[in-house]
Parts: C-alpha cells; structure tokens; sequence
C-alpha cells in the first residue's frame, strides 16, 4: 500500500496532467457537435479494427478443427468415388446386368444393386451381409441373384446394411423346377459342399436328366419365373414317387461381389388378397 502510494506522490504531476487533459477532451467532445462526431467516427474506427484483430485471431486458431473437418470429408468423399468407380467398372465387365434390369422391371420388381462386404460359403450355416438397407429400398424376403443365378433371399435390414440367407444354408429353401417343365419342387441344401445343392419333391413323371437347366419356378413372389439356380448333376428314381437329385449352383459363392435384390412391387396387394381368402376359407370351415 505504501509502495502505491509513494507511486502516486512521485507521480502526481503526471497524473494530474493527464486527469485534466481527460476532463478537457470529455467537456470539448460533449459541447462541441464537430469534435463530437469526429471522436465517434475515430472511436467506431478504432473499435472495429479491434474486432477484425479478434476475428482473425479466432479464426486462426480454429484452423486446425477447420482442417480437420475438411481432411475427414475429402476422406470420405474419395472413398465413395472409389466405390462408384468399382461400381462402373463391374457394371461394364458384367454383361447381363442390363438384362435383368430389365426383365426385373417388365415383371413389376423393384431393383437394387449392393455390394458383398461379408460373406461366408464353407460354414454349416452361411450368410452374405450388403452394403445397401432400408434406406436404400432393400426390405425383407426380397430375392437376391448375381450374373449367374440365383444367390439367396434378404433376412434382415438395417437402415444402411442388409443380411442374406444364402443358397448355402439349411434354413433356405427355394421354389424352383426344370427349365420347360411346370412342375415345382424345392432347392435345399444338405451342407455338404458350396457348389451342390438338393432338388426335392420333383415327380418321377417329370423328365429330367443330367445336365437339365434348373430355373426358378415363379411360384412364389421372391423370384421371377426362370431365373437360373444351376444344372442337374446327379439325378436317380426313389423307392417313393419322387426323384433324388443334385443340383450344381450356377452361382459361385467364393467370388460374390455384387449381387442384386429383387421385390415383387405389388406383393402387399397380393398378400392381402391371399390373407381375405384364407380367412373366408376359415369361415366357410365354421
């Protein structure tokens, strides 16, 4: 406290000096309207320089967020140009694909097309996971093929992935039949192999023979009609009325890439309809 005070007698004149060199600016600004607008208009200056000093400061030490940002989007921006260059390029190499486009819209499916980014063929129970979900138009029981054939049928959907159940799990079973004839049976699989599947509950009336072309049935509305699944490789008459038959897969699931899911568009008008008929049925029965 004395230090302070032996400042302020040391400095006294100055201090004065400057209070009263204060009180005289105050009283020239507030009496006089010239001297008045020239300190407000220097003042206004003085401040905003101030401001734009404090901007660009601010601004330069949130440069690093800034690029951080920017680094994280052009990241991601050239991974999706990757993705869709890979895309075009497999489009390109894959002949067909504009057939099934096609055919998918003349059948009144709906068409998506994603890319296997998990899969498995040499399991007891063997899935596929997608890059496209519900976001994307993929929804459950929505048929799934590649250029070859028939893959398996959608199980699951999130809002940006999606799980198939292959051809090459025990719980798939497709409606399926050979190529020019009417008669269905059921595509299963015994787990024994990824290239070989079991055609059951085809009739003995039916002629078959190896080599015989096995399509889809159109008997359900997963698939359209005569969509390829595989060949007739081993093929014997049973005790029963029906046939034993395996089935080469045409497609190829150690080298899945891109697939393609189909829906039925007026599959909830089909299934009311069916469901208003079982329930009169159910009545008639009462």
């Amino acid at each position: 406290m004395k230090a302070l005070i032996r400042f302020f007698v040391r400095h006294r004149i100055l201090i004065l000096f400057i209070f009263l060199e204060s009180l005289s600016l105050f009283l020239v600004v507030k009496h006089n309207q010239i001297q008045r607008t020239s300190f407000l208009n220097s003042s206004n200056a003085l401040a905003g320089n101030i401001y734009q000093m404090s901007n660009s400061v601010s601004e330069y030490f949130s440069l690093e967020q800034v690029n951080h940002s920017l680094a994280k989007e052009n990241t991601e921006l050239k991974q999706r140009l990757s993705q869709v260059e890979e895309e075009l390029r497999f489009l390109k190499q894959d002949s067909s694909y504009q057939g099934r486009k096609e055919m998918a819209i003349q059948k009144k499916y709906s068409f998506v097309t994603a890319k296997v980014i998990n899969a498995s063929y040499n399991k007891h129970k063997n899935y596929l996971t997608l890059d496209k979900g519900a976001l994307d138009g993929m929804k459950v029981e929505m048929g799934v093929v590649n250029d070859l054939g028939v893959v398996g049928i959608v199980s699951s959907v999130s809002d940006h992935f999606s799980v198939v159940l292959p051809i090459l799990n025990p719980l798939s079973s497709i409606s399926v039949k050979l190529k020019g004839e009417s008669k269905s049976g059921f595509l299963v699989w015994d787990g024994r192999d990824s290239e070989t599947a079991l055609l059951q509950e085809m009739p003995r009336y039916v002629k078959a023979a190896v080599g015989d072309t096995v399509v889809t049935s159109g008997y359900s509305s997963i698939f359209p009609e005569g969509i390829p699944v595989g060949r007739v490789k081993y093929v014997k008459r049973t005790n029963d009325d029906n046939y034993y038959m395996e089935v080469t897969l045409a497609a190829d699931f150690s080298q899945l890439s891109y697939v393609d899911a189909m829906a039925f568009d007026n599959l909830d008008e089909e299934q009311e309809l069916e469901n208003q008929n079982l329930q009169k049925m159910e009545g008639g029965k009462k």
